[in-house]
């Protein structure tokens, strides 16, 4: 979200009392050139009136000099825009990327192309990027926390290293060795893990160690970070999840996760409620195997145990994927940071 500076409420109260008086003189105006008995009146209180013309004149002003300074910093800006806009007549890379004849650039210095913050490429002739055709591209030059990156604009959903990106969000580049390389899209509908489908709008970010690396069908090593949001669930490790963060790697093989259960949730003499931080165990973790799941109650909830006594929120739950509980930690023991409950519903 873009923040917007809106004025004081005083600004508002201003501009009413001086259109106000504007509208006052105005009409007052009117009334003396088609009133001769209005005239007569002010030639008998003639240094009243005039006194209260010119107060209702420099309060009325306010407004009008209020509307000219906003339109003349309007065309003022608009006129340093197209001060810093150039159209390519020629076949031009920048930014590792290859800009057709007709691109519009903006530039951040004049005259250097290379500065360029944005481009708008011509509708018959997008500019590719990685195997996308991008219709505008934006460019945000590198600083000491982070290195240069690049949005594109798309006008249909494409496909990207096997992932379908949504046309409406934009697709990001991170630029290594002059040359972009894909870093984070939001998906569309019609990407599918473990044979179920990806909730539209789902996040997908490159992890950066894998970035602009082919992909490794055989190795195991992380590649994908893939974040979800919104109502639709993600079933993982046969629960349902929301706010799902999943680790994956080249062949989508899942590695870790996070999320919060969607519903209510059995696993062995287990019930966790909505809202539960549900991951997968570290395997450092003392007594932890390859598979188990820690499960932490939100703060304010419980989760229950058949035969046994409840767990409160800042404990957390070890247990192998057949519901066997392993043991029962502090979630600083089971090194989970302790999170505020959440509104699963309206």
């Amino acid at each position: 979200m873009i923040p917007v500076s809106l004025p004081g409420g005083n600004f508002y109260v201003l501009m009413a009392v001086s259109l106000a008086c504007l509208s006052t003189l105005l009409t007052w105006l009117a009334v003396l050139a088609t009133s001769r008995g209005a005239r007569e009146w002010l030639s008998g209180h003639r240094r009243g009136g005039t006194v209260l013309m010119a107060l209702l004149a420099v309060v009325g002003a306010i407004f009008p000099y209020q509307q000219f300074s906003q339109w003349f910093s309007v065309q003022r800006e608009a006129q340093a825009d197209d001060a810093r806009k150039t159209v390519l007549s020629q076949p031009t890379q920048l930014a590792g990327v290859q800009m057709p004849t007709g691109t519009t650039l903006r530039l951040a210095t004049p005259g250097e192309l290379a500065s360029f913050d944005r481009a708008v490429f011509p509708e018959s002739h997008p500019a590719e990027i990685h195997g996308v055709a991008a219709t505008r591209l934006f460019r945000y030059p590198a600083t000491p926390k982070q290195p240069e990156t690049l949005s594109a604009e798309i006008a249909r959903d494409q496909a990207l290293e096997g992932w379908l990106c949504a046309h409406g969000h934009r697709i990001e580049f991170v630029v290594q060795g002059g040359h972009p390389q894909f870093s984070s899209c939001h998906l569309a509908i019609g990407n599918t893990l473990a044979q179920q489908p990806v909730p539209a709008g789902a996040w997908l970010k490159v992890e950066p160690a894998a970035r602009g690396t082919p992909l490794d069908k055989t190795g195991t090593a992380p590649r994908w970070l893939l974040r979800t949001e919104g109502s639709d669930a993600l079933t993982v490790a046969g629960i349902p999840l929301l706010k799902v963060d999943l680790q994956l790697d080249a062949q989508r093989r899942m590695l870790g996760f996070e999320g919060l259960a969607a519903r209510d949730t059995v696993l062995g003499d287990m019930t966790y409620p909505p809202g539960t931080r549900v991951l997968a165990a570290n395997p450092r973790l003392q007594g932890a195997q390859p598979g188990d799941l820690l499960f932490s109650p939100s703060r304010g909830r419980s989760a229950r145990r058949a035969g046994g006594e409840d767990v409160p929120a800042g404990k957390s739950v070890l247990q192998a994927p057949d519901g066997t509980v392993r043991s029962v930690l502090s979630n600083r023991e089971a090194g989970v940071l302790d999170v505020a409950a959440m509104r699963m519903a309206p």
